[in-house]
């Protein structure tokens, strides 16, 4: 009987260390209950993909006016294969009709999308997109882009290319002259002068084009929009009318170019492809238009050296800004179905290298810092720019329906109707005080 209690005593313990063996090799195992999810695959927040760039597959639907970068999206490809980028340009001036469009029909399909500048707000305010806020390559971008971005503090949208408005000038016919750009607008005034009497017409507007007489507004109301960078957005909501003795002033001087005979005769009977070609045909020294000249130019290289300056519309003393808005503002579809990956290709176009690419593919003037503009050599005068300090750009953050009047007021300037200017701001003004009522 001993020896078998003995024997039973052995088979227990050896029984007891076999268990315990087993559960120490189980616990070495199995990850700690209290360990959070691996660095690689962090808990989804809104802006931040679910799941590791590997993971994640699905189609990413792009809607915008910008041309399709292939060359990028190329790459995209090689680095996520499991992502594929349908990149739809909508041209014409249609985009805001389109995303109107495809939201209003559920928004199938709708992943990121560029709305313009009234429509992104109306967007953010009634909760449609994704807060990008806390997104850390929000800082590969010109701080400039992120502000004007904002909504309510938030932002909503990375605007991939810079909108400003610049004067562009034949720098052949200013050497020839001995002309300098001017700082401001008594040496602007000077200038023209100089340009009329030697027989040169000193600018070229496309009046006949509704648009283009509110980008020219940067020159005239230049003093005003350097001493209140953000007076138009002011304006939209409530906070400075049209009226104000500084609006005015700076029709006044929009009056003052137009009487002085400063502009290309003909200016009501010129739309804005013509202003081009006048410009390139050396018929005006100067044409103050958006970046977007750029295209033009490229296609059509003029003989004669092309030169670029910020609109010299701040009194002596005053800083010179540039009138600026963010282009192409890429924002994230609340709804999408394909959120992870839109993110994903959203980080991938807000590094340099893949930005740089594109830049040079679409002829874009990027927003994202260290980008350097060499798809033309005309491109290449803007980067002095980019450092300076900017203002609204009139005719991007206007409200939509005070844009015709304000248009149609300055073209009756520039047709010299004799209406009080005076009057023509409160025409203006009423449309906006309907336009921004309860």
């Amino acid at each position: 009987m001993k020896e078998r209690g003995n024997e039973f005593m052995k088979r227990t313990s050896l029984l007891l260390l076999l268990v315990v063996f087993v559960l120490a090799a189980c616990s070495t195992n199995a990850p700690p209950a209290a360990e959070p999810p691996s660095g690689n695959a962090p808990p989804a927040t809104e802006g931040q993909s679910s799941g590791t760039p590997d993971e994640v597959k699905g189609t990413v639907n792009v809607l915008t006016q910008a041309l399709e970068p292939t060359q990028m999206l190329a790459k995209f490809h090689e680095d996520y294969p499991g992502i594929t980028v349908n990149w739809e340009t909508i041209g014409g001036g249609k985009i805001s009709e389109v995303i109107k469009t495809r939201l209003a029909a559920g928004g199938e399909d709708v992943d990121l999308i560029t709305p313009l500048r009234p429509d992104y707000i109306q967007l953010a305010k009634t909760g449609q997109l994704v807060d990008l806020s806390d997104v850390t390559y929000k800082e590969n971008y010109n701080p400039a882009v992120i502000e004007s971005s904002k909504i309510d503090g938030k932002l909503y949208a990375l605007s991939i290319a810079l909108n400003y408005y610049v004067t562009w000038y034949n720098k052949t016919i200013f050497d020839e002259l001995g002309l300098s750009e001017p700082q401001n607008w008594e040496e602007f005034l000077a200038l023209c002068e100089t340009l009329k009497a030697n027989g040169v017409a000193p600018l070229v507007i496309g009046s006949k084009d509704q648009g283009e007489n509110n980008h020219f507004s940067a020159i005239p109301y230049g003093a005003l929009l350097s001493e209140d960078p953000t007076w138009v957005q002011k304006v939209g909501r409530g906070e400075a009318k049209w009226t104000d003795p500084e609006s005015i002033d700076a029709m006044e001087r929009y009056k003052l170019i137009v009487d002085k005979g400063y502009f290309l005769e003909g200016a009501l009977g010129i739309g804005r492809d013509q202003a081009y070609q006048a410009f390139y045909q050396g018929k005006a020294a100067m044409i103050s238009q958006q970046v977007g000249v750029i295209e033009f130019l490229a296609a059509n290289t003029p003989e004669f050296e092309v030169g670029a300056f910020a609109p010299p519309g701040n009194d002596p003393g005053q800083e010179r800004r540039v009138p600026f808005s963010a282009g192409h503002t890429m924002a994230l579809y609340n709804k999408s179905k394909n959120k992870d990956a839109s993110l994903i290709f959203l980080e991938y176009i807000s590094q340099t290298e893949n930005a740089q690419l594109m830049s040079t593919e679409i002829n874009l003037p990027s927003s994202v810092n260290g980008v350097n503009y060499d798809f033309h050599p005309i491109a290449q005068v803007l980067m002095p720019l980019l450092d300076m300090p900017t203002s609204d750009l009139m005719h991007a953050v206007v409200l939509p329906q005070s844009k015709p009047a304000l248009a149609t007021a300055f073209q009756r300037i520039i047709g010299k109707d004799g209406t009080p200017l005076e009057e023509l701001a409160k025409e203006v003004q009423a449309v906006t005080d309907k336009e921004i009522a309860p």
